[in-house]
């Protein structure tokens, strides 16, 4: 009988001294106002590694599963984790929006928030941006203005709105052009492109106007300027 104790007791002892000198979970962190949580599980005994995942904060429902190698950390109202292969941005619903080797926040002229994500260029660039919640993209390059957003893909341009619309596309070049306005009004934007068949001019939601010979395009080309970030993309100052 005392045999039989003191193996029971020899037993707890060591799992007990297993238990106590294994590595300690980490605490759970509450994420931005407190609607989310992360919490990390252990993933590796031997390196005493932690991986981390995003829960809800009152009913614990599990929003994204334990990806993360750090808590996620707060980008103003939104959130960015790390994974061994690239990042992660999600909103305080614990809905992702967007993933990729290289994410950041910027802001447009009127204060409006928008996030990139990019791969390297060894990687064959992709740019994807987040704006009024929905994931735009992705395309090679992007150039991003209060209005709209231009693009480069496979050579050609092309423009989207923010409610990611497919506004022009397969141009050869895009000139932005102002139309004439009254006064304290907003003055229309206009596209001039060329396209293999000719220059074609288009109003903002991407509708034909007219067709315009290559003399009477001349008239918006003629000394307008070609942004540096995209080959093609050019802003007119003559107006319409």
């Amino acid at each position: 009988m005392k045999k039989m104790f003191f193996i029971i007791a020899t037993v707890m002892m060591v799992a007990f001294l297993a238990t106590s000198c294994g590595p300690k979970t980490p605490e759970p962190i509450l994420l931005g106002d407190g609607n989310l949580t992360t919490y990390a599980t252990l993933q590796d005994d031997v390196s005493k590694t932690f991986f981390w995942g995003v829960r809800e904060t009152k009913s614990g429902m599990a929003k994204i599963k334990c990806v993360f190698t750090a808590p996620p950390k707060a980008l103003e109202e939104f959130f960015i984790g790390e994974t061994s292969d690239k990042k992660i941005v999600f909103d305080n619903t614990g809905k992702i929006l967007i993933s990729g080797t290289y994410c950041f926040i910027d802001k447009l002229v009127g204060g409006e928030k928008f996030i990139v994500s990019r791969s390297p260029e060894s990687e064959g660039e992709k740019v994807y941006i987040v704006a009024n919640g929905k994931a735009i993209g992705p395309k090679e390059k992007l150039f991003i203005s209060a209005e709209q957003i231009y693009y480069r893909q496979d050579g050609k341009l092309g423009v989207l709105s923010y409610d990611n619309k497919e506004i022009l596309q397969n141009m050869e070049e895009i000139y932005i052009v102002k139309g004439k306005t009254k006064k304290d009004e907003k003055a229309p934007t206009y596209y001039l492109c060329k396209e293999d068949s000719g220059f074609k001019l288009y109003d903002a939601e991407g509708k034909l106007v007219r067709k315009m010979s290559k003399v009477q395009a001349s008239k918006y080309t003629k000394g307008a300027l070609d942004y540096n970030t995209m080959k093609g993309l050019y802003s007119s100052k003559v107006a319409y």
